[in-house]
């Protein structure tokens, strides 16, 4: 009996959460992390305002989850996306379409407000980032995998080592994407991401 009852208060429990992460998710979506409060976040779910701080100790932890969560998703898609190539396709052809992918969640999914204040919050150190910051998230596994394919196909040449060559790329990533911010609207993120990605392969092609 008391491991039903436990149980239901488990299933309880977890359902509970998910009422909060789905308004909060909706409200970030709609307004950015810091354009709500933890009041509007109870609010939109129906539950009591004590009830948050049983799942977490802040909005910015929420905000923290629902990056985390996000991150996951996204990363997810991008492995379809590789999966989807034949095996024939040149190794240059998938980082391209790779780095295609990446520009449009960037702008037509994530949006220009939340990567800024993404931006914001790995600048400020305010929270647990390390799933955007850290080199452990599934997208840099993927840019590894095609990269050493291409250096076993002879695509490929490079005195740098796979991890180092990997970096290079996530780095690069991350500097394109910074720019956006800063220059958006006047700077077409897409067309500049393939363009400097392309000059990257070039510099590794094998000749």
């Amino acid at each position: 009996m008391k491991k039903e009852e436990t149980r239901r208060k488990k299933e309880k429990g977890e359902k509970t959460k998910q009422k909060l992460f789905i308004a909060a998710t909706m409200l970030f979506n709609q307004y950015g992390f810091r354009g709500i409060t933890v009041d509007r976040i109870v609010e939109e779910a129906g539950v009591a305002k004590g009830t948050f701080y049983i799942y977490f100790e802040s909005k910015d932890a929420l905000i923290a989850a629902f990056i985390s969560d996000y991150v996951r998703k996204v990363d997810t898609d991008y492995r379809v996306i590789l999966d989807s190539f034949s095996p024939d396709t040149s190794s240059s052809q998938i980082l391209l379409g790779l780095f295609g992918k990446i520009a449009d969640t960037l702008t037509e999914i994530i949006g220009y407000t939340s990567m800024r204040t993404v931006y914001q919050l790995l600048l400020t150190d305010a929270m647990d980032m390390n799933v955007i910051k850290g080199y452990d998230r599934d997208l840099y596994q993927i840019f590894y995998d095609v990269l050493e394919c291409g250096i076993k196909r002879g695509e490929f040449s490079s005195e740098l080592s796979l991890e180092e060559l990997t970096r290079h790329f996530v780095m690069a990533i991350r500097g394109i994407s910074y720019e956006w911010c800063i220059r958006y609207p006047d700077f077409d993120l897409k067309a500049q991401a393939l363009s400097h990605f392309q000059i990257l392969l070039n510099g590794i092609k094998s000749r």
